[in-house]
């Protein structure tokens, strides 16, 4: 492996994180509102006025005694994020964000983690057989139905799931929510349970996933058929599932590894509805509660670190690519 690009894709990461960790302060800071005053309003719930050094010591808390747009409070801002000390929710004054975040975080991986994987494992053989079914009716009609679905957007599917499997036939729970431990700590008896109240958001999430996939890899199987070493196979006389298996699917699961880390953005964004559709607790609910309620500590350590999630995916493609396919160096 070379050093020098190692190096190279580290700082790259760390510059988009950069970038990614500005663009948060910008956006959350040019929304209407003040979260001073709500950071003042949430501490004196009980109606007892604040005193004039209680109120400077809960905006010195975030940096805000001197507005939103200040040194000071960019400063109190990067330190907050770098460090995951984000301080208390505004709206619930007693709890941690830390705590919110850590409680949510393990449902979304879960969720995010599991359909990626699986979705990987549908999606790539049925592009292998479509690929051989190549000028067939039965790819026509293959390649449709599966255009239909990936086209359709998570929560029209979540939609359709809930009212036709929990509503209409009540197959599944209306609501999805788990204690954490059966996620953190699972075993026989508890797996079964989560199984059956994880099973709607997933399969939501997992039938546009893997549609996806299966276009992205007969796409791919396609090109990769013309290539020279796969026609060199065929000179020597190497039968075609061989030649699907062996030769042209290892380079043709390269786009969908790619599509695979760029999708974790868009499975984050269609796991908050689906979340919500479905009650499953976990990072999308949170942070559109927290948008709702103008929660700025808890909406920004949530985009922060849904942000750091993608950047993590982004950021591994290359080092699966080099190990899929030995011509291309990191």
């Amino acid at each position: 492996m070379n050093i020098y690009l190692l190096s190279r894709k580290l700082v790259q990461a760390v510059a988009l994180v950069l970038i990614m960790t500005m663009i948060v302060f910008i956006v959350f800071r040019l929304m209407p509102g003040n979260p001073g005053l709500l950071l003042l309003k949430s501490a004196s719930k009980n109606g007892e006025p604040l005193s004039t050094a209680q109120k400077d010591a809960i905006l010195s808390s975030m940096g805000l005694q001197d507005g939103k747009f200040s040194l000071i409070s960019f400063q109190t801002y990067l330190y907050q994020m770098f460090t995951f000390h984000w301080g208390k929710d505004f709206t619930h004054p007693g709890q941690y964000v830390y705590g919110e975040i850590a409680t949510a975080l393990p449902y979304t991986l879960v969720l995010i983690v599991s359909t990626a994987l699986i979705s990987y494992i549908i999606g790539v053989p049925l592009g292998i057989v479509v690929t051989r079914l190549r000028g067939s009716k039965r790819e026509g009609v293959l390649l449709s139905v599966s255009l239909i679905l990936n086209s359709v957007p998570y929560f029209i599917i979540g939609v359709l799931l809930f009212l036709y499997l929990s509503v209409a036939l009540g197959i599944f729970p209306i609501r999805a929510t788990v204690p954490l431990t059966y996620i953190t700590h699972p075993s026989l008896a508890t797996f079964p349970i989560l199984l059956d109240r994880m099973a709607m958001p997933f399969v939501s999430l997992l039938i546009i996933e893997s549609m996806g996939h299966m276009i992205t890899m007969r796409a791919a199987m396609v090109s990769t058929l013309g290539e020279d070493h796969v026609l060199t196979a065929r000179a020597k006389g190497v039968n075609e599932k061989s030649i699907l298996r062996k030769h042209a699917a290892r380079i043709a699961v390269i786009p969908v590894t790619t599509r695979l880390a760029l999708q974790v953005s868009y499975l984050i964004s269609g796991a908050l509805i689906v979340a919500i559709i479905f009650d499953w607790p976990g990072m999308g609910p949170l942070l559109y509660h927290a948008v709702l309620n103008e929660d700025y500590p808890l909406s920004e350590a949530s985009t922060f670190v849904i942000g750091l999630m993608t950047i993590l995916a982004y950021s591994s493609i290359d080092y699966i690519h080099a190990w899929l396919d030995p011509r291309i160096k990191v």
